[in-house]
């Protein structure tokens, strides 16, 4: 952490929370959430009492719900059935999972490591952290987006954020990951991941390479959505933006990202909406039954390896790896299913002690601290909507707005799938479920009244 670091982490709070007093709610959240996530430093958090350490990631969350309670306090906090439920779920899990955890654990032998026995309030702890921020992200979404102009307007907002990230990540391609570095001071993460391909794949001000490309798969998919609405954008016709963001993705060599925004710009570009709703329910059921799969050694891993090679030796190891951890984990897990080990105690350790353990999906990291109700919470709450509201969607949604909900659903079902082999959470996700979940209540009104 430096100076300037701190200086403008501290100063963006109240210019967040200020800038609800000269805009639109929903203006201002998709500004203060995207720019903390796009310019502000990592690495850089706060501890407060009873919360989660407080950062880029989560605490302008906060600052918008701050922002809405003082404009808009009647739509932020009149949420839905579905958020109370993943609340309460999150709450009571995380207390169960404090309760079922009073055991100490030693691993390693005298001189090894251990863990004392959880309680009620480490369980709260674990459970509270689940709010922080996706289920404030899904209440954003579902208090503010309420029209189907408002439905564009996020696409917009994502679409304009990657393209004003290209040049910084175009530079970094050529100069190595380093604004960090010369904004803040200083720089994160490991620097040898940055290299791919014989070339480097840019951080630009966040956290990881993977969660730039991710950033730019959300764009790419927006723009391409947007192409059947609008022509222009700044001027410039706007499928030629689209094409330039996908090739920026691309450069940014992480495979992973290209292969989902290609599947994702084939769908919303050529397929119907009612065949890309179904599309995205399948990848979001997939993703809710991984661990099922995997358990019950249906998941294709070989297949999977198998298709890996393609892309290179490295790549092959690399997901080899990961599935070799994945089974660690796993049965590291499965001792406790429902209600998780908590953080720490959920890894796996050798004889002296050391931590062994490589979690890279998020899905595993869920359900070892959290069990399967944790499990329930993250990705329940992410992509339940995509499952339930298919069918009203496709028969409701009509024009525009129904080709921009069934690309909303895919970027959803897509970072879901994410979520199996990287470990880094899309918050941006859950705010456009809460979206989807907001524009499905306002359908269901609409089809009650007539």
């Amino acid at each position: 952490m430096t100076t300037i670091a701190l200086v403008v982490f501290i100063l963006a709070i109240p210019l967040s929370i200020g800038s609800f007093f000269v805009m639109r709610p929903l203006t201002a959240s998709l500004i203060v959430i995207l720019g903390a996530e796009m310019f502000l430093p990592e690495d850089l958090t706060f501890k407060v009492a009873l919360l989660p350490e407080l950062g880029k990631h989560n605490l302008f969350y906060l600052c918008v719900l701050t922002g809405c309670l003082f404009r808009c306090p009647r739509q932020i906090t009149k949420a839905s059935g579905w958020f109370w439920l993943f609340v309460t779920t999150a709450v009571v899990g995380g207390g169960l999972t404090g309760l079922t955890n009073g055991d100490a654990l030693m691993f390693g032998g005298e001189g090894g490591r251990f863990f004392r026995g959880l309680g009620l309030k480490d369980g709260l702890f674990v459970g509270v952290s689940e709010l922080f921020p996706s289920l404030i992200a899904l209440q954003v979404g579902y208090a503010l987006v309420r029209t189907a102009e408002d439905v564009e307007k996020v696409l917009v907002a994502m679409a304009v954020g990657g393209l004003i990230y290209c040049p910084f990540a175009i530079i970094e391609m050529r100069m190595s990951p380093q604004f960090h570095q010369w904004v803040y001071g200083y720089n994160t993460g490991d620097f040898i991941q940055t290299i791919r391909y014989g070339g480097y794949r840019p951080k630009v001000f966040m956290l990881h390479g993977l969660v730039v490309a991710r950033f730019f798969l959300m764009a790419t998919v927006a723009l391409f959505a947007l192409c059947k609405t609008r022509r222009n954008l700044f001027g410039v016709p706007i499928h030629l933006w689209a094409w330039f963001q996908l090739v920026v993705l691309v450069l940014c060599r992480s495979t992973g990202a290209a292969i989902q925004a290609v599947i994702g710009v084939i769908f919303v570009s050529f397929v119907k909406p009612k065949r890309q709703l179904l599309f995205a329910s399948v990848l979001s059921l997939a993703t809710l039954l991984y661990p099922v799969l995997r358990a019950t050694d249906v998941f294709p891993v070989a297949g999977v390896l198998d298709f890996s090679r393609v892309f290179g030796a490295d790549r092959e190891q690399s997901m080899a790896f990961r599935f070799e951890n994945e089974d660690r984990l796993f049965a590291r897990a499965r001792e406790r299913i429902w209600f998780g080990w908590g953080n720490g105690r959920c890894r796996v350790y050798d004889e002296t002690g050391t931590d062994i353990s490589i979690t890279d999906g998020y899905w595993i990291i869920s359900l070892g601290v959290a069990g399967v109700v944790g499990f329930f919470t993250s990705f329940g709450s992410l992509l339940g909507l995509v499952l339930l509201g298919r069918r009203r969607l496709a028969a409701q949604a009509e024009g525009t707005e129904k080709s921009q909900l069934a690309a909303i659903a895919l970027l959803i079902g897509l970072a879901g799938t994410d979520l199996i082999p990287n470990g880094l959470p899309s918050v941006t996700a859950y705010l456009l479920s809460g979206a989807l979940g907001r524009r499905l209540a306002e359908l269901k009104a609409t089809g009650a009244a007539s």
